[in-house]
């Protein structure tokens, strides 16, 4: 493996100066996470502490709103199809934690888009199996069974 070029020091201490963790720095400046441990303890600066992030503000961090009221999911996706998220060492279903912020409460079966697009993951656009019950209940009663 070529050794990696020397990044100028200034610009290594502005990135620290930023709160930049030496990985990050290294990755960044293409140079060794070492050199940068070693210019961070030069300047008697602490180590870098990752911050803790919620699982909230981990599932807020990954998604986006549209123009037209839903929220997309812009994370991992398994299969292809199911947002999930990765947080602390685990897997959590976007939607299911969608459904936990809107109703305070765990979902009971799958929780889907009840809005009609199956990617949005907005908090109030999704709804558990007694939801769904519920509405079809509902919708029976208002215009007869099909």
């Amino acid at each position: 493996m070529p050794p990696r070029p020397k990044a100028p020091r200034a610009d290594v201490i502005a990135l620290l100066q930023e709160g930049r963790s030496d990985k990050y720095i290294g990755r960044t400046l293409r140079t060794s996470p070492m050199r940068v441990a070693r210019i961070r303890a030069d300047l008697d600066l602490p180590r870098y502490q990752h911050a803790v992030v919620s699982l909230e503000q981990a599932w807020a961090a990954r998604t986006q709103p549209t123009t037209d009221g839903h929220l997309l999911w812009h994370g991992f996706h398994r299969e292809g199809i199911h947002p999930v998220l990765k947080h602390q060492g685990a897997e959590h279903s976007a939607r299911r934690l969608a459904f936990r912020l809107a109703h305070g409460r765990e979902p009971e079966g799958h929780v889907m888009a009840g809005c009609g697009l199956r990617e949005c993951v907005h908090p109030r656009h999704v709804e558990d199996q007694p939801m769904r019950d519920q509405l079809r209940t509902q919708f029976t009663a208002i215009f007869g069974a099909a």
